[in-house]
């Protein structure tokens, strides 16, 4: 079943390390991210709105071809179907791990997923015009059996630049604390006013959706 030993190390190696990186923890993004974050190098080619060039992603990509490359070559008897599994495992496998320990293991905010996709803010200005109000639903899930407390902020960074002062508006005076029940699928409301002559953009946003927070506890923080 195996032609060549050496080359199923080296594809296990480059596979092993693929599952890893791919690991969203402690972060919502691959492990990747933080591992390029580390070292200082870019993870797009604009940094601003996360657009461009994936860095992290393509450098990722690339070891898991190189990895099933070699575990294929390394076989002589159901090299379609192994790899096949290989692939399967190390891209699926990550987030179920993380899934299976936040239900179990993992503490505090690190039980804790975000569902960026149903949680929205909206805008509306005054009679006057005078005060800007922000409203988000923020959908959140407690995975473990106690409640959980942590404070929430917007991540500024957006696809579209226009709507990055409207998410940091969000955070204005102080960060929104947020209580979950156990485990329970939650959407929480935050609210947020400034007066509209200091607002410093000039487009009005009627609705954001799509975006990303960040959550506090204990002085430790996750990307969402």
């Amino acid at each position: 079943m195996i032609r060549e030993r050496s080359l199923l190390i080296k594809g296990l190696t480059f596979l092993l390390a693929v599952f890893i990186l791919n690991i969203p923890f402690p972060n919502s993004t691959p492990l990747s991210h933080s591992v390029f974050s580390f070292l200082g190098l870019p993870l797009y080619g604009d940094e601003e709105t996360m657009t461009g060039i994936q860095y992290a992603s393509n450098a990722w990509g690339i070891i898991l071809l190189l990895g099933l490359f070699a575990l294929y070559k390394s076989l002589n008897r159901h090299r379609l179907k192994l790899t096949m599994l290989a692939t399967f495992i190390v891209i699926s496998g990550p987030g179920h791990m993380v899934e299976a320990m936040q239900k179990t293991v993992l503490p505090g905010m690190y039980a804790v997923s975000y569902d960026a996709e149903n949680s929205i803010c909206t805008f509306e200005r005054n009679k006057k015009e005078t005060v800007l109000t922000g409203t988000c639903d923020l959908s959140f899930e407690n995975h473990s059996s106690k409640p959980i407390t942590f404070e929430v902020a917007l991540d500024e960074r957006s696809y579209f630049k226009e709507d990055s002062p409207f998410l940091l508006m969000m955070n204005k005076p102080r960060l929104h604390t947020v209580t979950l029940e156990p485990k329970t699928y939650q959407t929480v409301e935050i609210t947020s006013s400034v007066k509209a002559a200091d607002f410093p953009s000039k487009v009005f946003m009627s609705e954001v959706n799509g975006f990303h927070v960040n959550i506090y506890q204990n002085g430790k923080k996750r990307y969402l």
